[in-house]
């Protein structure tokens, strides 16, 4: 999923939802009727911003036109005066002529061709900056429903569609229309009986191109959407393939993604079956219409009425007429996929979010980090609350536990606070003032999330723990990192905090991931700090050794910890239970572990496993109790370090 700013629309951000005409893009989403001629209208804005690339290349095509049907003349003259009447000079020039023509013809190509592929490249650069910013300003709530095949899709191969249609498409459907009226003006004036045979087949020809183009759009919506359903069974079987493996599914998920490729080549034969009965029709009718000219011209000049030089020279002005011809009928056949990707980009791109910076919305300085709820209920879907009149308040500095079964709502809440999602009802406020009216970039800044599943990109260490803060030099880097446990795993790789750690930080470990994660959040030097679970996915020994960090790092900013780890809520300032989205009990962890409630009944299902394990191992995993060396067993979980042999010990 993606997340973030930098949207094309004030504020940039999140809703819950609101997905104005085109709604979340989910895997079995109905293609729809495939666009129409207002979203063509729309993608040709694109083009708009570089007319001046635009008018020169149209200028020096007309040119080339121009010299273009003038060959035709030349070589009229150089066969009925030239060769009928044995004049070598007349032939001489003819030809001279004609061959100056043609390197004039292609200098000046040479200019349009280069203008043409120079706007096509950078209106292909605004559409896919538009569409990435279109993604980017998606709401959590549309991205919580869409399919991530179906926006891959959109993003790549209906940009694509579109991109070739601005590039080929409309600039060739607008030259292929220039070029039959030049051709049609110069080819009266040589025989206007021919012209007028000639043109009678073009209506016929230019009927089968708007059939095609109607037949083939819902055609064209349909193969995009099983493209984006296959795209999303791809995607997700390479994020998950550890999972395919383990329980050897894989002939199973090859039968499924086999399934989904049948779905799309039967798509695809659809559209080609339409394709293959009416594009030899408009290749036949060209056909057809050259045929009756030749067989005119033979007559006319058996008659007297025009000379051999004319059909010949109409021969080349035929080729002219029948080639824009059946280029536009088949540009229709093109636009019709166009018309349908251009739909599908528009559906996403006019998503409207809903949580936006409002007017007049003012940064937050100063931050101290008192966050309060004031009987907040929150709804993904109308009528079904997530949340139910909450109200807390957490002062600056303290450290908020909440603790409760999977779907209770404890992640919603904390995402009321950076305004992922904005409460259906009540307020949120930070330092006094609601979030709402808060500029939202400078909320967010003021707020670290580590969330549960560690989100690394592709990139070097040293680019992940500086993602919210780019310009930090490495010395804030390894600050951070040392103080996150990480510093020391990092240094042993190859290539220290240049380490790739690859997509989503496959070559590193949950436990390395995590703590990597946690160092990114303390480089901005939060002032709020939300803590998703951030310790689940290490052993009790290396979180151990976390929380000893944490417990720095927690000190003298507002705190919530969502967990499951009797470690995370024991320093907790105060302990909220949530069940079924409300507070059911709250307290601290020494006075509700003696009441007979929720707390005392979760802690002796989740936690009392583990403070026995803590309060046995301890004094083996604190450096001071065992005279400032860390054993073996914690420093390999540490620091994810290579195997080291029983009994050596790593000075700390």
């Amino acid at each position: 999923m993606m997340r973030g700013g930098g949207a094309t629309t004030p504020g940039g951000n999140y809703s819950t939802g609101t997905t104005g005409a085109g709604g979340p893009v989910g895997r079995n989403a109905v293609a729809g009727s495939g666009g129409t001629w207002k979203d063509v209208w729309r993608a040709l804005g694109f083009l708009r911003a570089h007319r001046r690339s635009v008018v020169i290349s149209y200028i020096a095509w007309t040119v080339a036109n121009f010299l273009d049907l003038m060959i035709p003349l030349q070589v009229r003259d150089a066969i009925d005066i030239g060769i009928g009447t044995k004049d070598t000079h007349v032939l001489t020039v003819a030809v001279i002529s004609a061959m100056g023509l043609y390197v004039a013809k292609s200098a000046i190509n040479w200019v349009y061709i280069w203008g043409f592929h120079a706007f096509e490249a950078d209106a292909a650069r605004d559409l896919r900056n538009a569409v990435y910013r279109g993604l980017q300003r998606l709401s959590f709530g549309y991205l919580d429903r869409a399919d991530t095949g179906q926006l891959i899709a959109r993003a790549t191969s209906d940009v694509e569609a579109v991109q070739n249609f601005l590039g080929h498409g409309m600039t060739g459907f607008i030259g292929a229309a220039g070029t039959y009226v030049i051709t049609l003006s110069f080819a009266a004036t040589v025989s206007w009986e021919l012209t007028l045979l000639a043109v009678a087949t073009v209506p016929p020809m230019l009927w089968a191109g708007l059939v095609l183009s109607k037949k083939t759009r819902p055609q064209h919506a349909r193969v995009q959407q099983e493209y984006g359903s296959l795209t999303g069974r791809l995607q997700e079987n390479i994020s998950g393939v550890r999972v395919v493996k383990a329980f050897a599914q894989e002939q199973s998920e090859e039968r499924k993604y086999a399934q989904g490729a049948e779905a799309l080549q039967a798509r695809s034969l659809e559209l080609a079956r339409t394709q293959a009965i009416w594009n030899p029709l408009l290749i036949g009718l060209g056909g057809l219409g050259a045929i009756m000219v030749i067989v005119a011209g033979g007559y006319l000049v058996a008659w007297g009425l025009v000379t051999v030089g004319t059909v010949v020279a109409f021969q080349y002005y035929l080729n002219k007429l029948y080639g824009p011809a059946r280029r536009i009928g088949f540009l229709l056949g093109q636009l019709a996929r166009t018309q349908a990707s251009a739909r599908r980009i528009f559906e996403m791109l006019d998503v409207s979010p809903d949580v936006i910076s409002r007017p007049g919305a003012r940064p937050l300085e100063d931050v101290r980090g008192e966050v309060v709820f004031e009987n907040v209920t929150f709804e993904f879907q109308k009528g079904v609350p997530v949340l139910s009149n909450i109200s807390l308040t957490a002062k600056p500095g303290q450290v908020i536990a909440l603790v409760g079964g999977t779907g209770s709502g404890k992640s919603a809440l904390t995402g009321l606070i950076p305004r992922f999602y904005d409460a259906t009802s009540g307020r949120v406020l930070v330092d006094g003032r609601d979030v709402r009216d808060v500029d939202l970039g400078s909320l967010r800044r003021h707020i670290a999330i580590v969330p549960q599943e560690a989100i690394l990109f592709s990139r070097s260490l040293r680019e992940n723990i500086a993602f919210g803060k780019p310009e930090s030099d490495i010395s804030l880097v390894q600050f951070a990192a040392e103080r996150a446990q990480a510093h020391r795993y990092i240094t042993r790789l190859p290539k220290g905090y240049q380490t790739s750690v690859g997509d989503r930080g496959v070559t590193l470990s949950g436990g390395q991931r995590q703590r990597a994660s946690l160092a990114r959040a303390l480089l901005v030097e939060p002032s709020i700090l939300i803590l998703d679970d951030a310790t689940s996915s290490v052993d009790m020994e290396t979180e151990h050794l976390i929380e000893q960090a944490l417990g720095e790092v927690m000190s003298g900013r507002t705190t919530f910890v969502i967990a499951h780890r009797l470690s995370s809520v024991k320093r907790a300032d105060e302990v909220l239970v949530i069940d079924s989205g409300q507070i059911v009990e709250r307290g601290r962890h020494e006075d509700l572990i003696l009441k007979d409630g929720p707390y005392r009944r979760i802690y002796d299902v989740q936690m009392r496993d583990q403070e026995e394990f803590i309060t046995a191992n301890v004094r083996a995993t604190d450096p001071v109790e065992v005279g400032g060396r860390v054993p073996v067993a914690s420093e390999k979980m540490l620091d994810g370090a290579s195997a080291v042999l029983p009994g050596q010990e790593v000075s700390r």
